[in-house]
């Protein structure tokens, strides 16, 4: 990267912002989850009414998206659903076979309340390609939602038929047990569903409905959910998404950063971390983001990590001021003061011209018993920004030693 261009985005200057309604998202993220533990605990403990107190208010909490990441990521992502039906509808022009455009073009419409079209362009699918288990499975919701619950539980059981592991097919087959008034079958397939996504507040939900609508009916019930974890809710799906946003928009990196220590939850940078570990895999030369990981591994105080990935940035690209810069301040703080103040001189003649930049580097003349060069120092500072408080509070105190 040039040094004229990546100035524009160095530390003490404009960044991008999160906004306070992204960040309750996040935090209700995390609120939901410790509700969902909460939740399955009291279910397994027996305590079916105060289990579904929990999950529900997971669910108030919680956004849609399944994951951190897929969260982070869908709020990025515009979505216009008109031009996405459009092009969904040139795409089955061009291959009939295509499932996934099929699928979304018939939600696209179920959406636009086109609801015989969108069951006709399902119908149409499985014409085509009936042992997919997704077009089984989607004509099952639209199918359940339209109160056909006969065939929408057939669509379910095939989709289960082809893929054991459908959770959400399990899910929907126990509502339609719910519906024929038959709770212990539903418990069944909600436990196995909920075995695949414990952190799911609304499978944790209709578990403890199903659960206490079997008790009410005489049968012997005893769940054993599982707890989740943070492992476990690790997505890799949404982890690929989100690192595909940050190689476009690596400044959503920045204003993640800029985020107060206290306001967020320290998993938002490990994940942050991991799918800039992802990016890097991709572009292991684009300097950019190996400062971008190494000013996440400082947040998480990993200095001697956050080191190593500066430098190598900067043996990618000798004039990147962004790591050398963050070099500067990572050595300064890790007590060396030499290879602190090295690199620092060396952002300077990189185009590092900022007040933040010649203040710290004063502070290193300083300390070092350069008094010539750190009045200097301070007095360049004060030049890019004569309300620089504590530069002139430094060039005072060193006039008068």
């Amino acid at each position: 990267m040039r040094p004229a261009a990546e100035a524009k985005r160095l530390p003490d200057r404009d960044q991008p912002t999160v906004s306070r309604e992204f960040l309750d998202r996040i935090q209700q993220y995390y609120a939901a989850l410790d509700s969902v533990r909460r939740g399955v605990c009291l279910l397994n403990a027996g305590q079916f009414a105060e289990a579904a107190q929990a999950f529900h208010r997971a669910q108030q909490l919680r956004s849609p998206e399944p994951s951190l990441p897929a969260l982070l990521a869908s709020a990025l992502l515009p979505f216009d659903g008109a031009a996405a039906a459009d092009a969904l509808a040139s795409r089955m022009e061009d291959d009939p076979q295509d499932s996934v455009s099929r699928i979304r073009l018939a939600l696209a419409k179920w959406s636009a309340d086109q609801t015989e079209e969108a069951v006709s362009i399902l119908r149409e699918g499985l014409r085509q390609n009936p042992e997919c288990p997704e077009l089984h499975f989607q004509l099952g919701t639209l199918l359940a939602a339209l109160a056909d619950d006969e065939e929408a539980e057939l669509r379910f059981s095939q989709t289960l038929n082809i893929n054991r592991e459908h959770t959400d097919a399990m899910i929907g087959l126990a509502l339609c047990y719910g519906v024929r008034g038959d709770p212990r079958q539903a418990v069944n397939h909600l436990l196995r569903a909920q075995q695949n996504r414990p952190h799911d507040a609304r499978i944790g939900l209709l578990l403890a409905q199903a659960v206490s609508a079997a008790a009410q009916a005489g049968h012997t019930v005893h769940p054993r959910a599982e707890i989740p974890t943070d492992n476990q809710v690790r997505d890799t799906k949404g982890i690929e998404e989100l690192a595909r946003v940050i190689e476009t928009e690596p400044d959503f990196v920045d204003a993640f950063l800029a985020i107060p220590t206290d306001a967020v939850d320290e998993r938002v940078f490990l994940m942050l971390l991991e799918t800039l570990h992802v990016v890097l895999a991709r572009q292991p030369e684009q300097a950019e983001f190996h400062v971008h990981c190494g000013r996440v591994l400082a947040r998480l105080g990993q200095s001697e990590e956050a080191i190593a990935e500066n430098e190598r940035a900067v043996a990618i690209d000798p004039n990147c001021a962004r790591a050398l810069i963050e070099l500067g301040k990572l050595y300064h703080k890790t007590n060396r003061m030499w290879d602190a103040t090295s690199r620092l001189e060396q952002a300077v003649r990189a185009g590092a011209e900022y007040a933040d930049v010649y203040y710290l580097l004063g502070n290193l003349y300083r300390d070092q018993g350069q008094v010539h060069k750190a009045r200097s120092a301070y007095k360049r500072a004060l030049v890019l920004n004569e309300r620089y408080e504590a530069a002139s509070r430094a060039l005072h105190t060193l006039s008068v030693i």
